[in-house]
């Protein structure tokens, strides 16, 4: 895949009578093929990043941020007449915390982006913590997020302190109890485990007190030690113990038997619903669009990434006046097709008339010997 990391997307926008005019683009990006796709959006704000997160995130800064709206306002006027004749059937947003920028500048870009695009799906959006409040949510649900998902991480003040989460379990506890009073389809937590030092009693503490706030979702996963993040250095540094694949898997089945239990069903590797309500995910759909700084986009043909850095990004759309796409990898179409079946397995579900819809090809055809031999 590296190998083909060579295409530079430019010149791609001019600045014409009515706006921004598609320009010179790479192959299929002028002609989408897909009727449907679905849109993230990254809003890269945090007020107190994480050391062990591995996505593109910057400390938050409201001038910034302002900036960072027209910038993205502008990346949403690009593929507007791209997507005029598509349908838009899943907006989600990440980050970063998107709601750092709730009253600044996060509104304007969804109903842009509302404006600008035929929406058929309801919207999705992260939060965090300290910036759930009663206004927060009605601010949400006016502008038509109704599903919200928030990393709790862990409801124990001495985990939150070791991974340097900026508040206590109380106050996550009733950052859920306010989500779950708001009128959300789907409300979901993020619960880690494989912490420092953390046993399989604290695992199971944690999930019971999410079972018991009555979360919609809960996705529960192990830390990952990304190499360019910080958590191997912080657990060195205070000597800490992260627990070995053996003792994390027995938490994770101690995760599955409570939720189990308590009648949710598996939606996703790490992902527990309740029954009869609609699963929490981000982009999992076949092809999609992304805007903001360091989102990924997946057309027929072709995966593309955004450049990297919120200023790198502005710039490219206020100075250079064209679309701030950094490199673009060629995706055939058996390549588009095992994308598809990973998001499949993550989910632990594989329609095959889903797959018939998408690529009009007959999915034991194509890995119906793979999944056998994966059998046996």
């Amino acid at each position: 895949m590296l190998s083909k990391l060579t295409r530079q997307a430019t010149k791609y926008i001019t600045t014409g009578s009515k706006g921004l005019v598609l320009q010179n683009l790479p192959p299929n990006l002028n002609r989408v093929k897909a009727e449907k796709l679905g849109l993230y959006l990254h809003i890269p704000f945090c007020r107190s990043p994480c050391f062990y997160c591995p996505y593109f995130k910057e400390k938050y800064n409201k001038e910034k941020a302002l900036i960072y709206r027209d910038a993205v306002i502008n990346e949403i006027a690009f593929y507007q007449p791209l997507l005029e004749e598509k349908q838009i059937i899943s907006f989600y947003i990440g980050g970063g915390t998107p709601t750092t920028m709730m009253g600044n500048g996060l509104e304007e870009i969804i109903h842009t982006a509302q404006e600008s695009f035929n929406m058929a799906c309801n919207i999705s959006t992260e939060t965090h913590p300290n910036d759930v409040t009663p206004d927060m949510i009605e601010r949400l649900m006016c502008i038509g997020v109704e599903n919200v998902s928030m990393g709790i991480e862990s409801f124990n003040d001495h985990f939150l302190k070791i991974i340097g989460r900026p508040y206590v379990g109380d106050r996550a506890k009733g950052a859920v109890k306010l989500l779950m009073d708001g009128d959300f389809a789907c409300v979901n937590i993020d619960l880690m485990f494989g912490l420092p030092n953390q046993k399989i009693a604290d695992v199971e503490k944690d999930i019971k007190t999410a079972l018991d706030l009555g979360v919609d979702q809960i996705s529960a996963y192990p830390i990952f030690t990304f190499p360019h993040t910080k958590l191997k250095q912080v657990v060195k540094e205070n000597r800490f113990k992260l627990p070995g694949a053996i003792d994390r898997r027995k938490m994770l089945k101690r995760i599955e038997e409570l939720c189990y239990d308590a009648d949710m069903k598996r939606t996703s590797v790490w992902a527990f619903t309740r029954k009869k309500v609609r699963k929490y995910s981000s982009v999992t759909i076949p092809q999609y669009i992304g805007l903001g700084a360091g989102a990924g986009s997946l057309i027929s043909g072709f995966f593309f990434i955004n450049v990297f850095g919120i200023q790198e990004y502005i710039t490219y759309l206020a100075e250079k006046q064209k679309p701030p796409i950094a490199l673009t990898i060629n995706f055939s179409e058996k390549e588009e097709m095992t994308h598809w079946l990973y998001w499949r397995i993550y989910e632990t579900q594989i329609n095959k008339k889903e797959f018939k819809e998408q690529f009009d090809k007959d999915f034991d055809v194509i890995f119906g010997k793979i999944l056998h031999f994966l059998n046996c």
